[in-house]
């Protein structure tokens, strides 16, 4: 089905001008939400329209997914039977329609009114215009003016064309969703595997040699050929201790619900009051300015964490993600007695120090490379904008830096209140 409307010939140079504009400013953004903002706008400045709507399919109705202007805040979210009106019209057949009360170029179409009764805006003139993928409507693009000659039938071109832009920015979105989402579903399958092997490797071979040990013993000492000593029971308690270390270590792994709720700051002191301070390790978070000054927060504890401004999911996750990482070859690996993280914010970027106090390694990091996941952890940094550094000894600790990573010049838009 093929859009049978074309620019005319006396369409204006501006115009054009703008439909390029038009094209450049909603193409220019991968997030939906901001895409149909941007439509919105760009068609409202485009027309001098009253109303701008985007609907798309809900089931059997329409939706209106975005909407701007007179009533705006009345019609979001709202449905109408896909079959009504002007819009159902143009979503069934694909074809652009003008309606105002001299007359419309599809016979028979009237405005659906009952939708106006919850946006209380009174529209006169009309224009819609369908979004396509190929030759399907994916949804419309509908414009709205109170006045009878607010939207001329010359008007519908630029509609259709600012339609066409529109359907290929939200068809690009939709697509990066949509990866994004398989790439999230990629990396929980990959963190259950890892999650598996840890428990499979560390868990399992503790509470098999567990009960290996007390299962001799037992016999042992009703065949009369062992007298219990102290050492047998302090050397089942280790085991005991390490085991109840993984397995708290993989549980809190397995419950990330405070980055969402809390922000990273949060879930960071969380993390090292559930696990670090209860497995018996002095453990800080400090935050700092770029000059090392404390920063100031509005209270203390956990409450100023969360209180920290938000920043965007993606960055918080993978930051998150490194430090739990630096965390537990501190806990699992180190014999670390105490561990810091240190968040030095600057004006556009921000670094984070993981400081621990146990037994380092060589310089080169090749023997730690694979096993203790620094590859994986400086590839994070990477795709994050930053880098990730190394300072370690085998009698000084270890200082893992991530730098350089940016966090307000390339996500003002995205940060939460």
């Amino acid at each position: 089905m093929e859009n049978q409307i074309e620019l005319p010939a006396t369409l204006q140079r501006r115009t054009i001008l703008a439909l390029n504009k038009f094209g450049q400013v909603v193409t220019s953004s991968l997030k939906l939400e901001d895409v149909l903002a941007r439509i919105l706008d760009e068609v409202t400045a485009l027309l001098n329209a009253e109303g701008v709507a985007i609907l798309m399919p809900d089931g059997d109705d329409l939706k209106f997914v975005a909407v701007c202007g007179e009533g705006a805040a009345h019609l979001k979210g709202r449905t109408m039977p896909g079959d009504s009106g002007v819009v159902g019209h143009v979503m069934q057949t694909g074809e652009a329609v003008w309606l105002n009360p001299q007359g419309s170029n599809a016979a028979g179409l009237s405005i659906y009114r009952i939708i106006e009764r919850a946006s209380e805006f009174h529209s006169e003139s009309l224009l819609a215009a369908p979004l396509l993928q190929g030759d399907r409507p994916i949804g419309v693009l509908e414009a709205a003016h109170s006045r009878a000659d607010g939207l001329t039938p010359d008007d519908l071109p630029v509609l259709v064309a600012a339609a066409n832009w529109a359907a290929i920015a939200i068809s690009n979105a939709q697509l990066h969703e949509q990866a994004q989402t398989l790439r999230e579903q990629q990396a929980l399958l990959e963190e259950r595997a890892r999650l598996a092997r840890e428990l499979h490797d560390a868990v399992t071979q503790s509470l098999y040699s567990m009960s290996v040990l007390a299962g001799a013993w037992r016999r042992q000492i009703e065949a009369g050929q062992l007298q219990p000593q102290p050492e047998h029971i302090a050397e089942l308690g280790q085991l005991a201790q390490f085991a109840l270390r993984e397995v708290r270590l993989l549980i809190y792994e397995l419950r990330p619900t405070e980055l969402e709720e809390e922000g990273l700051l949060g879930a960071l002191y969380r993390r090292l009051e559930a696990v670090e301070q209860r497995a018996g390790i002095s453990a800080r978070l400090i935050v700092t300015d770029e000059a090392g000054r404390p920063y100031p927060l509005p209270s203390d504890g956990r409450a100023a964490m969360v209180d920290f401004d938000r920043l965007t999911p993606a960055l918080e996750h993978g930051l998150y993600r490194i430090v739990q990482e630096a965390l537990n070859n501190a806990v699992k690996h180190s014999g670390a007695t105490a561990v810091a993280v240190h968040v030095r914010l600057g004006g556009s970027t921000l670094s984070l120090d993981i400081e621990d106090n146990g037994r380092g390694f060589e310089a080169d990091p090749t023997p730690r490379g694979s096993g203790f996941g620094l590859t994986s952890m400086k590839e994070r940094a990477r795709q994050l904008g930053g880098y990730l550094s190394i300072v370690s000894s085998p009698s000084g600790g270890t200082t893992i830096r991530v730098a350089d990573i940016p966090y307000r010049a390339s996500a003002t838009e995205e940060k939460q209140p």
